[in-house]
């Protein structure tokens, strides 16, 4: 069953869910690449960012219209939930509901942001890696494929959370 969620001895284990937006990550993951989805799993509790929603939380390991691909552990954190959740609220003012942008402002920039503030840690490069690409030939794409998010509540497609 793996984890399950919650603090060990040691503080709180802080997962990031990673999750396929398409079939071709199949082929892509292996090389680096891939369309990805990710969350923060803290205490049981999974924290992601979409357009429309902004930061909410859910179903750890559960995100509409993506496959769960792995959970990677990244540390653990040392305080409280209370102050896990602080964290959380601080960063809702730079991730709002309509602050999501594909390349810019996904749901992998806020999972390194979150895993940043928790643990000083960022979360793994190849995750985000096609929008940091994508940055670079934004101009070519058109807006309306930038600003909606496959992932998150209402969510029904796929896409790059």
């Amino acid at each position: 069953n793996g984890y399950q969620g919650g603090r060990t001895r040691m503080g709180t284990k802080v997962m990031l869910n990673l999750y396929d937006l398409t079939p071709a990550n199949e082929y892509l993951y292996p090389i680096g690449f891939g369309l990805h989805h990710s969350g923060v799993e803290i205490g049981g509790t999974e924290y992601s960012f979409a357009s429309g929603a902004g930061v909410f939380d859910s179903t750890p390991r559960e995100a509409p219209g993506a496959r769960f691909r792995e959970s990677v552990e990244l540390g653990t954190y040392e305080g409280g939930s209370g102050d896990a959740r602080v964290v959380i609220d601080d960063l809702r003012s730079s991730f709002g509901p309509s602050d999501y942008n594909l390349l810019k402002r996904n749901c992998n920039h806020f999972a390194d942001a979150l895993c940043w503030a928790l643990l000083g840690r960022r979360i793994p490069a190849h995750i985000n890696r096609l929008a940091d690409i994508g940055v670079c030939l934004s101009c070519l794409l058109p807006r309306s494929v930038l600003e909606d998010s496959p992932v998150g509540p209402g969510a029904e497609r796929g896409g790059n959370g």
